[in-house]
């Protein structure tokens, strides 16, 4: 699926790394979305796939053809599935049957990372762009028009958009959150964070973040106070929510699924945890920024 010409030019754009292994289900879980019914959709990056799973903990699939190399997936109110393909540049859109279609693919996006979807059909998507502060939030409305909310973004690696039409991204390698308005006004929501990727917003418009190298889910108020809302994941790359204040987090590291609860209980929904290897000091964290992990230092 993956040519070495490919992967040469994802790893150059910060989108592909050697991994941690993972357990069968998931070959290094990334993005992750949650639908009206509580099924949870996980992009399954090294399988080229996009798996559900029930609120039971059943795993299936939903899509593994045409796709070269998924990571960000999202939900729409009718259903319809759209999977960030960085490996083809586009935005690939399932139906209730499995049938992939191509949403966009054009000069537009370079690698996208992310994707989100707003009530009307708008889709959002991050794009990493090809090299440091060419990254962008690009968003398609549902009659097909592809415009340009932000630009100059250092490697963006998450998307959120709240009920009101507010779009978050997460500006990965600058470490911030920010706020894009509906007048088009782009903001500063937070910062110092520790290389961000997934995002998600809830119900009262808190905006949840992975906290990918600080191994959490932080929380950021819609005032931009900072909170730690779970700690204890190995490398958390995506975050949902659903309309019960359950979060779901795809603990990549782990190869696994988790939920916290609305008091806070972390459990694993799907795959069993992976044993941390204490003597790995070597491990690559991200698809979208490959950074050695050293056990003695900080990155």
């Amino acid at each position: 699926m993956k040519t070495s010409l490919l992967m040469s030019a994802l790893l150059a754009a910060g989108l592909t790394a050697s991994r941690p292994a993972a357990p069968p289900s998931f070959s290094y879980p990334d993005g992750v979305a949650v639908d009206a019914a509580g099924n949870v959709y996980v992009v399954d990056t090294d399988n080229g796939a996009v798996q559900k799973v029930s609120p039971t903990g059943e795993v299936s699939l939903v899509v593994n053809t045409n796709l070269s190399y998924p990571t960000g997936v999202a939900v729409g109110t009718t259903g319809l599935v759209y999977v960030a393909d960085a490996g083809s540049h586009s935005i690939k859109q399932v139906s209730a049957t499995g049938k992939v279609t191509t949403l966009v693919q054009s000069h537009s996006l370079v690698y996208p990372a992310a994707v989100a979807v707003d009530a009307e059909g708008n889709v959002y998507v991050a794009d990493t762009g090809a090299a440091p502060n060419t990254g962008s939030v690009q968003k398609i409305t549902s009659r097909g028009i592809i415009s340009t909310l932000a630009s100059g973004l250092n490697k963006p690696a998450g998307i959120a958009v709240s009920a009101h039409g507010t779009v978050y991204v997460a500006d990965t390698d600058n470490n911030t959150i920010r706020e894009i308005s509906l007048t088009g006004q782009v903001n500063l929501l937070a910062d110092d964070f520790n290389h961000p990727r997934g995002l998600a917003v809830e119900a009262d418009g808190g905006v949840l973040v992975a906290d990918t190298y600080s191994n959490c889910i932080r929380r950021v108020s819609p005032t931009g106070e900072v909170t730690l809302l779970a700690e204890g994941f190995k490398f958390p790359a995506g975050v949902a929510t659903d309309g019960t204040g359950a979060v779901y987090v795809t603990d990549t590291g782990s190869g696994t699924l988790r939920k916290i609860s609305p008091t806070g209980q972390v459990s694993t929904l799907a795959n069993t945890p992976t044993a941390t290897n204490s003597a790995d000091t070597a491990v690559i964290d991200s698809v979208r920024n490959p950074k050695v992990i050293g056990s003695a230092a900080k990155q």
